[in-house]
Parts: structure tokens; C-alpha cells; sequence
């Protein structure tokens, strides 16, 4: 009789990407050398430790990263898209900043600057306001515009 096949193995680790993730607007709109550094910065993960991925030069440099302008330009990209977050700011002489992946869970840990509350899970996601059903069949509300302001600077001149 033949052994029953065990579960795949994949040696390193992999790098799970939701379709959601994939396919939603931000992700799209990603620059290149975006999409490159998330999944540096994701590779390092491994199920534990969210939160304690690194994107410092050092690390970058070996995996192919050319500028240091380029990556500090990237992970902007990546933190003002939701798709990482800072979980540790860097400090002199030799601490560097560490982020975490927002598609996932923070795995805690006494040296992150962040705890599981703080860490903005889904923040890559574009959610459209909540709205019950409920509340939207059965409301009665009319909505009244409001008068524009003039955003002019009116300057009255005094003879």
C-alpha cells in the first residue's frame, strides 16, 4: 500500500497575497519598486512575527535594492497606501524602524513601540462607509444641501 502524501513543504516559507489585496484600487496604483519592497518586506515573514519585518538598507541592499532613495521612496508609498505600518521608529545609535504587514495580524512583542490595538489591520482596503439596510429602507430623512463658503480672498478696497 502506498504512503498517504503529507502536505506540501515549501522550504523559506512563502508569501500569502490576498486576491482581495490583488486586485483593490491601492494595489493597482502601486509604482514598481512599491510592489517590489511589499513583497521583500512580506517575504520576511514567517506566521509569527508581524510586526518585526525589517526594510533597513542593509537588508534591502542584498536582495537587489540599488538606491537608498528609492527604498525610503517606496516605503512612503507603502505607509501612506495602508499597506505597511511602522511598528518600531528607528533610533540611534543602531535601532532600526521596523513595520509590519496590514493584511495580517500583529504578532506582539515587547519591542515594538505598537501594541495589537494600535496596529491598523486591513488599512490597505478601501471600505465604504457602514451603512445598516435597515436603516437605509426605512429612513425618511431628506438631505438639505449646505450653502458652499467662498473660498475667495475678497479684498474691499476704501476710497
Amino acid at each position: 500500500m502506498a504512503k498517504p502524501k503529507s502536505k506540501q513543504s515549501y522550504a523559506g516559507g512563502f508569501l500569502l497575497l490576498p486576491a482581495a489585496l490583488l486586485n483593490c484600487p491601492k494595489f493597482r496604483a502601486l509604482s514598481s519598486s512599491g510592489v517590489k519592497l511589499l513583497i521583500d518586506i512580506g517575504s520576511q515573514y514567517n506566521g509569527k512575527n508581524n510586526g518585526d519585518l525589517c526594510a533597513a538598507w542593509k537588508i534591502m541592499h542584498p536582495k537587489g535594492w540599488k538606491s537608498e532613495a528609492t527604498l525610503n521612496k517606496a516605503k512612503k508609498e507603502l505607509l501612506a497606501a495602508g499597506f505597511i505600518a511602522l511598528t518600531r521608529v528607528g533610533r540611534l545609535p543602531n535601532l532600526c524602524g521596523l513595520y509590519g504587514i496590514t493584511w495580517q495580524p500583529l504578532n506582539p512583542s515587547p519591542k515594538l513601540d505598537v501594541g495589537p490595538n494600535g496596529f491598523p489591520v486591513g488599512a490597505w482596503a478601501e471600505l465604504p462607509p457602514a451603512k445598516s439596510r435597515k436603516n437605509a429602507m426605512t429612513t425618511t430623512e431628506t438631505v438639505v444641501a449646505r450653502p458652499r463658503i467662498a473660498t475667495e480672498t475678497v479684498v474691499e478696497e476704501h476710497a
